[in-house]
């Protein structure tokens, strides 16, 4: 339902997969009043029908991009980051920055499909011989 590739392009998702790293999605509140998750869990609360209409008002999807070593968390509505851990290559950062600021203007071609192309090229020479 929620790619990462929707929200911060092929390029980009290739780039930090290619990175080894995996990928979740989660919605966050980040409204001001404080939820009482009993009443959000129980649809047969007085309360429910409100509580839940704040929570999906203010409430953001995030994309979590995480290694056993790093973690990125970027908001799904606008790309922004959000956090990163303290040890984060700073290179990672700013590839992934210019990915995202320079759209489609920067290509980047996978692993997987590198694999790919040598495969057919491999197969083009075969068949010449």
């Amino acid at each position: 339902m929620f790619s990462p590739e929707d929200c911060i392009g092929i390029e980009a998702t290739n780039y930090l997969l290619d990175l080894g790293f995996i990928f979740s999605v989660d919605s966050a509140y980040v409204g001001e009043l404080r939820l009482d998750l009993r009443i959000l869990k129980d649809d047969g609360h007085p309360e429910h029908a409100a509580v839940l209409d704040e929570f999906l008002e203010n409430s953001e999807t995030h994309i979590h991009c995480t290694t056993d070593q790093h973690r990125l968390e970027i908001n799904w509505s606008n790309a922004e980051i959000i956090s990163i851990s303290a040890d984060f290559p700073p290179r990672i950062i700013s590839t992934l920055k210019a990915f995202l600021e320079n759209n489609d203007s920067i290509v980047y071609i996978s692993n997987e499909k590198l694999v790919e192309m040598q495969e057919k090229i491999d197969a083009e020479v075969d068949n010449q011989e």
